[in-house]
């Protein structure tokens, strides 16, 4: 029995038996004499519906999850490159890809016996987002661990929304104090998250600016076909307006020929 394993299968079950499941877990840790297992698996929260769907999704469609995660790590590679063409073929994809899947959690849950409302919805949507946007959200969805929705604005998560790594163990020696490569190590590391925020935040910018983009190109395209199709009608309305004219004129021509007839016979 162990802490990835036993995660993996309480979060693999229906909300509604996530509490009685991880209870019994707990027991079965303390019986083993595991006091920090049964600690860690006492932590584990029950997920929200939306979090249920995120991981029922990786569970039954985890090929496509992986497309999501690969098509979220294209994306950043073009915008760090500066490959315009490129990004913008990955961005028109982007929606797509996300409302499949969406659907497919949708259609996951419904098989289950429960149907996922309009906000449980937005939800998933909102949390795929992020999860393509930001490689740590992603791989917190691949785990299939997730207890609800998670945003992305450039900044990381706006909650914890996926199941933290287990406490580990006190160690029986303090690791020494005041070492120079430690130090430099964390400043290290410091300016690296310094720079990922940096940079997830512009690729999450250009997300949102190339989105606009398309969705005005796209309104364009709407425009210009309604032109095209209100000047076909008036062509249309037009040739009709003339047949009627000459219409109008012949008849009346009949008309004063016919009168003119008619006259000659009241002489």
């Amino acid at each position: 029995m162990d802490f990835d394993s036993t995660a993996d299968e309480l979060y693999a079950l229906d909300p509604s038996e996530f509490i009685g499941a991880r209870r019994a877990a707990v027991a079965r840790a303390k019986e083993l004499g595991d006091t920090t297992l049964a600690k860690n698996l006492n932590a584990l929260r029950k997920p929200t519906t939306t979090g249920w769907a995120l991981n029922l999704l990786v569970r039954v469609e985890p090929e496509s999850v992986d497309r999501l995660l690969e098509l979220g790590a294209a994306l950043r590679s073009a915008q760090q490159a500066l490959r315009a063409g490129e990004l913008r073929s990955l961005a028109s994809r982007r929606a797509a890809v996300i409302s499949a899947l969406t659907d497919r959690a949708a259609s996951a849950a419904q098989d289950r016996g429960r149907p996922l409302s309009e906000t449980v919805m937005r939800e998933i949507g909102q949390s795929l987002s992020a999860a393509l946007s930001e490689p740590d959200i992603g791989a917190d969805l691949r785990r299939g661990r997730m207890l609800g929705s998670v945003s992305y604005s450039g900044f990381g998560p706006a909650a914890l929304a996926s199941v933290p790594e287990p406490t580990a163990p006190a160690p029986s020696d303090a690791e020494p104090k005041g070492q120079p490569t430690e130090a430099a190590r964390k400043q290290a590391q410091a300016r690296v998250s310094e720079a990922e925020t940096a940079a997830h935040q512009a690729t999450s910018e250009l997300d949102s600016a190339t989105a606009r983009v398309n969705e005005a190109a796209q309104k364009v395209s709407d425009l210009r076909e309604a032109l095209s199709q209100a000047e076909q009608e008036s062509r249309f309305a037009e040739s009709a307006r003339r047949t009627a004219e000459e219409a109008a004129e012949r008849a009346a021509t009949k008309l004063t020929q016919a009168r003119d007839l008619a006259a000659e016979f009241d002489t």
